[in-house]
């Protein structure tokens, strides 16, 4: 196998739909330009979320990311959720297939 399973975090952030433009505004300061969202419906705190309007929807976003810019990234969503923000925010270990192949000469 020429690519090595690399070591990253993944980072799961559900909230509500009208936060979600917020949201990725507050991600891009700290050079996050990849992220892959998808509508949720489910219960919780807040009761349920049957995703009939837009106040009633969620959003999932995925990340996949460094521990170093994780860090980063999970102090601006808790600023957020000092704010009165409803953020929801999941940290998994993951490893990744990259997309890129090292360079033979420089190990990169």
């Amino acid at each position: 196998m020429k690519r090595q399973l690399e070591h990253k975090k993944l980072l799961i952030l559900i909230t509500a739909k009208p936060l979600q433009r917020m949201v990725i505004e507050t991600l891009t300061p700290r050079g996050i330009g990849g992220y892959t969202i998808a509508p949720v419906t489910g219960a919780g705190a807040s009761g349920l979320n049957t995703g009939t309007l837009p106040s009633d929807s969620n959003v999932m976003i995925h990340i996949i990311l460094s521990e170093r810019r994780l860090l980063g990234v999970l102090e601006d969503i808790d600023a957020l959720m000092e704010r009165g923000y409803r953020i929801k925010a999941i940290v998994q270990d993951i490893q990744i297939l990259p997309r890129k192949i090292p360079d033979a000469a420089t190990g990169a």
